[in-house]
């Protein structure tokens, strides 16, 4: 099985085929990035991803598991399947995206209010809502549950949470 490399850059490397993600302004790279995907054995570029947001990009991630891009941008999250180049999922959301944490298959994201569970053939599982309203952060993740906290009262006021892995719901 192919393994990947991801980056974020200004510019795409030329001569390599381009895949605009998100589809926001076709015919500009202007207020744009790329994520660029390597073969990890050879460090040889074979895919430019263009990514885009509607907002200003504050926080970015991207990650490879065998052959799907994850990828959190601006307000925008997407899974690509490099085999077929299509997304398996796709959302955007009302605030920003802030981070994303891969375990047992499945990617937890989170946004500045909300985290979602996501199969990596991207099924949304569930969403546990207002769990903060300028941030949510990911602490640790196990079998039966999520811990983490919430910005209710910026900046600084943090509150944790724990949610349960199954159900998505509260504890």
């Amino acid at each position: 099985m192919m393994k990947y490399r991801t980056e974020i850059k200004q510019h795409p490397i030329s001569g390599i085929e381009e895949i605009d993600l998100f589809e926001l302004n076709r015919y500009s790279e202007s207020n744009c990035e790329f994520v660029i995907i390597y073969d990890k054995n050879t460090e040889e570029p074979i895919l430019n991803l263009k990514v885009e947001s509607d907002y200003s990009v504050t926080f970015s991630q991207t990650d490879s598991v065998n052959n799907l891009i994850i990828i959190g941008y601006g307000n925008r999250f997407a899974i690509f399947d490099l085999e077929s180049k299509s997304k398996k999922y796709e959302t955007c959301f009302n605030g920003y995206f802030s981070s994303f944490k891969i375990y047992n298959h499945e990617v937890f994201l989170a946004s500045d209010s909300d985290l979602i569970r996501i199969s990596l053939s991207g099924e949304l599982i569930w969403t546990a809502e207002y769990l903060g309203i300028d941030g949510v952060e990911i602490l640790e993740i196990n079998e039966e549950e999520i811990k983490g906290k919430g910005e209710y009262n910026p900046p600084g006021g943090w509150e944790s949470f724990i949610i349960d892995r199954n159900t998505g719901k509260v504890k």
